[in-house]
């Protein structure tokens, strides 16, 4: 059975401040990036686990690139039973291109089929019954075939690291 996740501050920004002053070494925040290399901004969520990889040195977080492939990676995560995996992906919000939110898993309206094979809500509810599993979305501006993300969606990505990794350099 999935749980239903708490609700979360509006801002993305206290919603990840509070999901990282509950972690420590023992339980640890996982974070998940998804995203295809080749599709534009559908790439935002691997960009910035790639970034958050090189540059976060923290005992309470564990940081994941799935790629286009997160059925590889759920399965490795569900071994650490964590309390919490946040999900980066570029997410349909109806807003502007670049504006993130973090929503609970469970509240996404995530289609049967999806650009990742399986959806990342079944996943979850079957691989990782226990955690509180949320989606970082950001609005995507263009998914074609491309190898850049576009200057929106940059910026977003940067402003995520950016968040986190300070946040957990100052002890949130």
């Amino acid at each position: 059975m999935y749980m239903m996740s708490r609700s979360l501050p509006a801002n993305w920004q206290a919603g990840i401040s509070e999901i990282l002053a509950s972690s420590s070494p023992s339980n640890k925040v996982m974070f998940v990036g998804v995203g295809h290399r080749m599709r534009g901004d559908d790439y935002v969520g691997s960009f910035i686990a790639k970034t958050l990889i090189k540059r976060v040195r923290a005992d309470r977080v564990a940081v994941f690139d799935a790629e286009d492939n997160i059925e590889s990676v759920i399965s490795k995560i569900a071994k650490f039973n964590p309390p919490h995996v946040i999900l980066i992906d570029a997410c349909e919000l109806n807003a502007r291109p670049g504006e993130i939110n973090l929503v609970p898993l469970a509240e996404t309206d995530y289609p049967f089929f999806t650009t990742h094979g399986i959806p990342l809500k079944l996943l979850a509810s079957k691989l990782l019954p226990n955690a509180e599993a949320w989606v970082l979305g950001v609005q995507p501006e263009r998914m074609e075939l491309s190898e850049s993300l576009s200057p929106a969606v940059f910026a977003s990505a940067s402003s995520i690291s950016d968040f986190i990794v300070n946040s957990l350099m100052e002890g949130i």
